[in-house]
């Protein structure tokens, strides 16, 4: 007995011993050498290893718990890697691989790659996935349900957009692609208000349920982009506007189009204080004998609140955000959103609205990119859910 102790403390001395030599280590190879913090984009210049590994612990309502990982690779021009300026650098391109595991059985991997291509004058953004999701819609063949129907939602989708900087301007034009081959099954029992309506929910299983749907569209999209920086914005304005077109010509099951309207808007109130708003709306227009699967339709996207918890042919968002920058790599957040969904836009004013408000932080861990993560908590009118964030909030 006693030389089982003198063995585990003979371990825990050594290992204390070693900790300084351990941390030195770590501190010389992950620390910026001008104000000595954290920064793991040290560690990527001195190995050559342009990548930063983040983990996700997954709280999302709509999921349940789980964790993911995900690698961003930041891809300098050999111009870039020569630059050693105070300025936030906007790599030309970075890439992303990711994978994800919840509770619930939902599962999810992923590549994407971002392009700000010849000095910011093109810009792409690409990105494939294969999902298998376990989600609660709350709309269902065209009608609200007080509680969640479980559906699992399972199949590869495309995004793509590329975009062309108007010469001389923060305006850009450009074309958008979206792919999805979706598999639809039922998670759970359908709890139906009332028997009038099993018929035509019978309908609709029939037509959506167990069968493989396609969505394909092409659009157009333009964008104003004043921000400083796209990776940690803190002035500057981004506006933009897609349409989509989604049609049997394109490959597309469905027959409908989509629109959306964005504004971020950013100010510099201070030098310790930053303030956000975006303000967003997102619609369809489809003809009233076409029933789309529950995944098309818009919801309300903001921290707090599950998504497709409210959906609509009309989704409307406000949300904004105060950042106090307490040390030049700390920053502590406050936030509060409103959204309102309907079915169409002249109803909106009439809809619920569904309220969310948190707080978080951030810490810079790659200065020379402006790249931070930190974590965000946040209560909808429902529940409460934890975020780990990484890059710009929106």
């Amino acid at each position: 007995m006693r030389l089982a102790l003198l063995g585990r403390y003979l371990c825990c001395l050594g290992f204390l011993q070693a900790q300084p030599a351990l941390a030195s280590l770590y501190h010389d190879y992950n620390s910026e050498p001008e104000d000595g913090a954290l920064d793991p984009g040290s560690y990527l210049d001195r190995w050559n290893l342009p990548f930063i590994p983040v983990p996700k612990i997954i709280t999302e309502p709509a999921v349940g718990t789980g964790l993911g990982l995900a690698m961003v690779f930041f891809h300098e021009s050999d111009e870039q890697k020569a630059e050693k300026n105070d300025d936030k650098l906007v790599p030309e391109n970075i890439s992303l691989a990711g994978l994800a595991f919840t509770s619930n059985g939902s599962r999810g991997y992923g590549l994407a790659h971002l392009g700000f291509w010849r000095d910011d004058s093109i810009r792409y953004r690409g990105f494939l996935a294969y999902s298998d999701f376990n989600i609660d819609f709350y709309s269902f063949a065209g009608l609200p349900l007080s509680n969640g129907v479980g559906l699992n939602i399972r199949g590869p989708v495309v995004l793509q957009d590329l975009k062309l900087r108007v010469p001389g301007t923060p305006w850009f034009l450009g074309v958008k692609q979206l792919y999805r081959k979706v598999s639809l099954s039922l998670e759970d029992e359908i709890p139906l208000p009332n028997p009038a309506l099993q018929q035509k929910v019978n309908d609709y299983l029939n037509r959506h349920l167990g069968e493989k749907g396609t969505t394909s569209g092409l659009g157009l999209v333009a964008e104003f982009d004043s921000r400083d920086s796209p990776i940690d914005p803190q002035r500057g304005f981004n506006y933009g506007a897609q349409y989509m077109r989604f049609d049997d010509a394109l490959g597309s099951d469905y027959d409908y189009a989509s629109y959306r309207i964005k504004g971020l808007n950013y100010w510099v109130l201070s030098p310790a204080l930053d303030l956000g708003v975006r303000l967003q709306y997102d619609g369809i227009s489809v003809n009233d004998d076409v029933l789309l699967p529950p995944y098309i339709p818009p919801s309300i996207n903001l921290r707090g609140i599950p998504a497709s918890r409210y959906q609509g042919n009309a989704v409307a968002v406000t949300e904004a955000e105060l950042t106090w920058k307490v040390k030049p790599r700390w920053r502590l957040k406050g936030f509060v959103g409103t959204g309102r969904a309907a079915d169409k836009f002249n109803e909106l004013g009439e809809a619920d609205a569904a309220n969310s408000i948190g707080g978080g932080f951030r810490y810079m861990v790659a200065e020379r990119y402006g790249f931070a993560m930190g974590v965000d908590v946040a209560r909808g009118p429902e529940e409460s859910a934890v975020y780990i964030q990484a890059g710009s909030t929106w």
